[in-house]
C-alpha cells in the first residue's frame, strides 16, 4: 500500500493543477509575452470605456435639429450680443451639465431617447407641412408683414398718377391752350409782349433778384439735388415755382433723415451701453459674479463720465465763461486774493500815466 501511495502521490506533484484567480502570480506565464500586449489590452479597455460613456449621453437630436433653422440662429445670435444673457449662460451652463451626467437622467435614458426621437419626428413632420420654416428670416417675415403697406402704396401712388394725367389731359392743356390763344390775340392786336405773359412779366424786376437769393439759399442748405435752369420760363413767377418745388426735392430727403434719426436716438444709445457693457465683460477673465459686478462698475463709471463731458461740451454758458477767463486766471485763486491783485493792478496802471 504503501508503495502504492508513493506512487500515486509522485504523479501528483508532477502533474500540478494550474489556478485561475485576478491576482497575478510572481512566476505567471504572462512574464514571458511581448510588451505591446499589456499596453494594447489597456487601450482597448479605456476605448471601452470611453464608447460607453458616449452611448449614454442624454440624446440632443431635437435641439440640434432646432438650432438648424435660421430664425433661431438669428435669436441666438441676438441673445449673446446681451450681456445679461452672456451672463446667465455662463454662471447656468456647469449646472446644466452636471445634471445632464446625474445619474437619475442616465438611469431614465430610454425615457429621455424616446421622447427625443418623438420630438425629432415632430419637427420633421412640421417641414413637411411647413417648409418654409427651413428658410424664414426675420427679413423674410418683415417684407411678409410689410406686404399690405407696399401693396396698398404701390396702389396709391398708381392712383395719384392717373388723376395728375387726367387732369392734365382734361384741364391744365385745355385751358393753357385757351391762355396762348388769347395771348397771341393781344399781341397782334394790342401789344407785342413776345410770347411773355403780359401782367407777370412785369414783375420780373422784382422777383429776379427774389429768385436769386432764394436758389443761392436753397444750394447752400440742400446742396444735393437738381439744378433749375434760368432759361425755358415766360417768367419769374414760373422759375420761382419751379425753384419751390426744387426745395421740396431737396429737402424732403434731408428731413426724412432727421426724423429718422432722432427717432433713433434711443434705441441707437440703448445699443451703444450694451456695446459698452460688453467691451467691459470682454475685458474680465470670467463671468462669475465678482468679476460681473466689476465690469458693471467699469461700464457704468464709462458711461457717466462720458454724459458729463458731453453736457459739459454743449453747454454754453460753459464755453463763454471759458472765453471770458483772464490771461493770468489761477482756478485755486481765493476770491479776495484776485480782487486785490486786479486793485493792485489798476494802480499801477494809473501811477505809469502820471508818472508818464
Amino acid at each position: 500500500m504503501s508503495v502504492f501511495h508513493r506512487k500515486h502521490s509522485n504523479s501528483n506533484s508532477k502533474n500540478q493543477p494550474v489556478l485561475l484567480s485576478s491576482e497575478r502570480p510572481n512566476n505567471s506565464i504572462t512574464e514571458s509575452l511581448p510588451e505591446e500586449v499589456p499596453d494594447r489590452v489597456e487601450e482597448i479597455k479605456d476605448e471601452v470605456v470611453e464608447m460607453t460613456k458616449g452611448d449614454r449621453k442624454i440624446p440632443h437630436r431635437t435641439i440640434d435639429h432646432f438650432r438648424s433653422y435660421p430664425l433661431v440662429q438669428q435669436t441666438r445670435s441676438f441673445v449673446h450680443q446681451l450681456p445679461i444673457a452672456r451672463v446667465v449662460i455662463a454662471n447656468t451652463k456647469p449646472v446644466v451639465k452636471q445634471v445632464l451626467e446625474s445619474k437619475p437622467l442616465q438611469l431614465a435614458l430610454p425615457v429621455t431617447n424616446f421622447f427625443d426621437n418623438v420630438a425629432n419626428s415632430s419637427l420633421n413632420l412640421t417641414e413637411k407641412v411647413v417648409p418654409s420654416i427651413k428658410t424664414k428670416t426675420y427679413g423674410t417675415l418683415r417684407d411678409e408683414a410689410m406686404y399690405p403697406c407696399n401693396i396698398t402704396v404701390d396702389y396709391g401712388k398708381k392712383a395719384k398718377d392717373r388723376a395728375v394725367l387726367v387732369v392734365d389731359e382734361n384741364v391744365y392743356k385745355p385751358s393753357h391752350n385757351q391762355v396762348m390763344k388769347f395771348r397771341k390775340y393781344y399781341n397782334e392786336k394790342f401789344y407785342d409782349t413776345k410770347g411773355r405773359p403780359l401782367v407777370r412779366s412785369s414783375l420780373d424786376p422784382v422777383t429776379g433778384p427774389i429768385n436769386n437769393v432764394f436758389e443761392k439759399m436753397t444750394v447752400k442748405y440742400f446742396p444735393e439735388g437738381e439744378t433749375v435752369p434760368k432759361e425755358g420760363y415766360s417768367c419769374e413767377i414760373n422759375r420761382s415755382a419751379a425753384l419751390a418745388h426744387n426745395l421740396v426735392h431737396r429737402s424732403y430727403p434731408v428731413v426724412r433723415n432727421n426724423v429718422f434719426y432722432v427717432t433713433m436716438i434711443p434705441c441707437n444709445y440703448a445699443l451703444y451701453i450694451n456695446q459698452v457693457f460688453n467691451e467691459s465683460l470682454d475685458k474680465q477673465p470670467n463671468l462669475n459674479a465678482k468679476h460681473c459686478w466689476d465690469a458693471t462698475k467699469m461700464a457704468l463709471g464709462r458711461i457717466r463720465k462720458e454724459t458729463i463731458d458731453s453736457i459739459k461740451e454743449r453747454t454754453p454758458w460753459q464755453n463763454k465763461r471759458a472765453m471770458k477767463k483772464p490771461q493770468g486766471f489761477k482756478p485755486n485763486q481765493d476770491p479776495v486774493e484776485d480782487f486785490q491783485e486786479r486793485i493792485r493792478e489798476v494802480e499801477n496802471q494809473l501811477q505809469e500815466k502820471v508818472a508818464a
